[in-house]
């Protein structure tokens, strides 16, 4: 009796998922999240925005290079004193005019020295960018996760409903039975009010779990930006394994040296620290040094009174510099010191965030792998209830037909049954889902966790009802 009630249940409940046949598999719709998820797509622009800012620190190191070309229009009206006659000598005011055209071109190199600050603040740079790239590591593990959740998330909701569908029949059936007994004068009236408000609590029940259908395909919505109707249900014969290593403490040691938010906030508090060290060396002198050559070329008129002197302007004009520059700050109105402290602080809560994130992912991690292992008792346990309570039933129904149980005694046997599927099929994508987290907090979920659950994801060859 019991060999055969097990894969009646099942293959009730299983021929029933067949309203998410020819569905779409957990891989199309990661790859779809993939191109279409707008945290995604934010995490990813923020990652590219963080690279850079090793590239913007260390140009504060490097030499500057600029280029100028001026051109200046100068036109002049004046006296000055000077001789106005030469034959005889007279001297006196002499009216003088200028008008010329100057043209310069400059080259200029700077190059600092030694500035400390700036050396401190490459480091904090080159920190913040490693910091981007574990973070969005965390991402992409994230969108894996919302991912497994929306999907399976909405085959539970699926295997609910259509258990929810059999009780359903099934209460309406034990209604209509009642009823029939109840006419011939076999039973009170009361089994049959017993019955119909069973019949109704179901019919509740399964209206319930259709909105929790359309809400779950609402969210794989959210990921992907396209509308789904049917996806691929867990096969009966997905392996329900214990985590590897079984030693918890192997896992926590491994999430510590792996988990990628937990590296994002060791560089967080790296960055933090040596921005400090850059804020704290701004009171030191910097040391600078340039070069810069220029050409000038003036060209125009001058005029005067004097005969000897040229009304033509013609010059041509090179410099060079070399500069070394010695900057001491002395006094900012008390800005560097108190840039000094806030930074300092800044450094101090970003080692607190780096140890409180230690913490919550050697707890999480812990957890994981005790819920995973109790999933996998769980999931053997559920299964055994399903046998359990369809033998119960039978022989509650048994009992009822020759009068040692009342009606009372049908109805919860049979509610039990449903209730025994629907926790089985449940706790089935609990040990998936809490799987793939104990790896995300390792450190070691890829998609390939992904490809290597769609395996396991079959299509039924059932007409997909309109969900």
């Amino acid at each position: 009796m019991k060999q055969r009630a097990l894969p009646l249940a099942l293959a009730g409940l299983f021929s029933l998922s067949s309203s998410l046949g020819f569905g779409e598999s957990l891989s199309q719709i990661y790859e779809l999240a993939l191109k279409n998820d707008a945290t995604l797509k934010a995490a990813e622009a923020t990652y590219r925005a963080n690279l850079e800012t090793e590239k913007l620190s260390r140009s504060a190191l490097l030499p500057q290079i600029g280029a100028t070309s001026t051109y200046r229009d100068t036109e002049f009206e004046g006296e000055s004193f000077g001789i106005t006659n030469f034959q005889p000598p007279q001297y006196g005011k002499v009216p003088s005019e200028r008008d010329t055209d100057t043209l310069t071109h400059s080259v200029t190199l700077s190059q600092p020295l030694f500035d400390l600050s700036a050396w401190f603040s490459f480091r904090a740079g080159k920190a913040t960018s490693k910091q981007a790239r574990a973070q969005f590591a965390a991402d992409q593990q994230d969108l894996i996760i919302r991912t497994a959740e929306a999907y399976f998330n909405a085959l539970r909701a699926n295997e609910n409903l259509e258990a929810a569908r059999a009780e359903e029949r099934a209460a309406k059936r034990q209604l209509e039975q009642t009823q029939q007994r109840f006419d011939v004068g076999l039973i009170a009236i009361t089994d049959v009010h017993e019955a119909r408000a069973v019949f109704d609590n179901t019919v509740a029940q399964r209206l319930s779990f259709e909105a929790q259908l359309g809400t779950a395909f609402e969210a794989l919505s959210v990921l992907t930006n396209q509308g789904h109707s049917s996806l691929n249900r867990l096969s009966e014969e997905f392996p329900v394994t214990q985590p590897v290593p079984a030693d918890r403490a192997e896992w926590v040691e491994f999430a510590i040296a792996n988990n990628h938010l937990l590296t994002a906030a060791r560089y967080a508090t790296q960055s933090s620290y040596q921005n400090a060290r850059s804020k704290k060396a701004e009171h030191l002198p910097t040391l600078s040094g340039s070069y810069s050559y220029s050409t000038d070329d003036t060209e125009g008129t001058s005029k005067t009174s004097n005969p000897l002197a040229s009304d033509i302007v013609d010059e041509h004009a090179n410099t060079e510099t070399i500069q070394v520059q010695l900057s001491v700050p002395l006094f900012s109105g008390g800005g560097v010191s108190a840039s000094r402290r806030q930074a300092y602080n800044q450094y101090l809560a970003a080692e607190q965030n780096r140890i409180g994130t230690q913490r919550r992912v050697v707890q999480q991690t812990r957890s994981l792998h005790l819920t995973v292992g109790t999933d996998v008792q769980r999931i053997k346990a559920r299964k055994q209830n399903i046998v359990s309570a369809q033998s119960a039933l039978d022989a509650t129904k048994a009992g009822y037909e020759v009068g040692t149980r009342n009606i009372v005694d049908v109805l919860q046997s049979q509610r039990s049954l449903y209730a025994a599927i629907r926790d089985y099929a449940n706790a089935r994508f609990d040990y998936v889902l809490n799987m793939l987290k104990l790896k995300q907090q390792a450190g070691n979920l890829s998609p390939q966790d992904i490809y290597n659950l769609d395996k396991w994801l079959i299509a039924d060859k059932a007409k997909k009802q309109d969900l």
